[in-house]
């Protein structure tokens, strides 16, 4: 529950974007709302975008009207508010359907194997693209690219995978969102070429947190909190098989703090995955999050409070490190190495070389000449300061601690134990 009152945030609007919700503003006093976000409307819109109507396993549409619903539950957003919203709920079903129709028209994609893929995570904001974008520095591995997220079918090829038509396409989608949201570029670089997180492969299964992260929708989070993550994760494996069937690669190099959730059904799916947690002080942590959040918002809101905004993520973190902590409980430790923020940064070469070793990935003189010319070619604040503090979202940080007690706790554990970490 949050305490006070609102903190606003008034984000920035391109005159055009004015102009655009002034008109829609205007059709919606007189009771017209445009464009229509139900269901239905979405699904035969990706079907004619895909000229494709198998759909193949109908499991995502109760999240997709749970997200939907949620949407709209808030209030109606402004028009291009709405207009964004659609296109990226049309934009993942076209790609489940051409997902769909790779899968059935070459089954034999079912059959590529995916070995001991590593898997980084822990909270947001604590490293966790800093180490990944240093991982996919090997060689030999498998990174997940930007662009490829944003359109997996049709699989892409080792051949063309500097020229594929997607990565431009990317590239015009990720201007959009800057010239949308420009302090976003502070706080994470996205590039259409770069590694990235597996959000969005989650994304066109409708159970994904990622949802929650990019809108305002605490009816569809409540929803999602309910739900089992062994299918999200089963599709993700069948995602990958797509991706790495015309380029492979060993191993897979993947992250998303959204993990955290997940750990059980990870390691069901993937039961000889090597899981690299990252941990940071959630002081540090969650004013950082929700200024990216409040930034990415603002695209499909006219004002976020920011103190609602603090108060939702610092549950939200709390209850994904407490999960983290019940799933590891009872999983193989093995498959686990733990890395503290501090460590990270003050030696990130060595960092990367205990991981590799402790799960017996090879490393070489190249990988680290590789991985000191990436941090030389890319330092710190690079691209701007991000500055924020836990004032600005009403956080307090006796209130925090005592809601992360049990997370700072068992990061002491760990620190005592003989777990392997650095």
């Amino acid at each position: 529950m949050t305490t006070g009152e609102p903190i606003w945030d008034r984000p920035h609007r391109p005159a055009w974007m004015r102009l655009l919700n002034g008109v829609g503003g205007g059709l919606r006093r007189v009771g017209v709302l445009r464009p229509r976000l139900d269901p239905d409307s979405l699904l035969a819109s990706a079907q004619r975008r895909a000229g494709l109507s198998d759909w193949g396993d109908d499991g995502f549409r109760e999240g997709l009207r749970a997200l939907v619903d949620a949407f709209e539950t808030q209030g109606p957003a402004h028009t291009f508010g709405r207009i964004f919203f659609r296109e990226y709920c049309v934009a993942a079903l076209t790609n489940r359907l051409r997902i769909q129709d790779d899968l059935k028209r070459h089954p034999e994609i079912l059959s590529t194997p995916i070995r001991r893929p590593l898997f980084i995570t822990g909270l947001p904001r604590s490293g966790t693209t800093f180490l990944h974008r240093l991982m996919c520095e090997d060689p030999g591995g498998r990174p997940l690219y930007l662009w490829e997220t944003l359109a997996p079918s049709p699989s892409p090829r080792y051949e063309t995978r500097l020229t594929d038509p997607r990565i431009a396409q990317a590239r015009k989608q990720i201007g959009l969102l800057n010239s949308l949201a420009p302090r976003i570029r502070a706080a994470h670089l996205f590039d259409a070429d770069s590694p990235e997180e597996c959000n969005n492969l989650f994304a066109h299964g409708f159970i994904a947190g990622v949802n929650g992260f990019l809108f305002d929708v605490p009816q569809y989070v409540e929803w999602m909190n309910e739900q089992s993550l062994l299918e999200p994760y089963r599709y993700l494996r069948r995602q990958l098989q797509l991706l790495s069937w015309q380029w492979p690669g060993d191993p897979w190099l993947l992250k998303a703090p959204a993990h955290i959730y997940g750990l059980d059904s990870l390691l069901a799916v993937f039961p000889d995955a090597c899981i690299v947690q990252i941990h940071r002080d959630p002081l540090q942590v969650l004013p950082s999050l929700c200024s990216l959040a409040s930034a990415v918002r603002g695209i499909t809101s006219d004002r976020v409070d920011l103190r609602r905004l603090g108060a939702e993520f610092t549950e939200a973190m709390a209850q994904g490190t407490e999960r983290a902590i019940d799933a590891r409980a009872t999983a193989d430790p093995a498959r686990f190495f733990d890395v503290t923020y501090a460590s990270l940064l003050a030696d990130p070469v060595e960092t990367v070389r205990a991981v590799r070793q402790y799960f017996g990935y090879s490393y070489d003189d190249e990988f680290a000449a590789r991985m000191r010319r990436w941090l030389a070619e890319n330092p710190q604040h690079k691209h701007g300061v991000h500055r924020y503090t836990l004032e600005q979202f009403g956080l307090d940080s006796d209130v925090v601690n005592r809601r992360f007690s049990r997370y700072r706790e068992w990061t002491r554990s760990l620190a005592r134990s003989s777990s392997p970490q650095t």
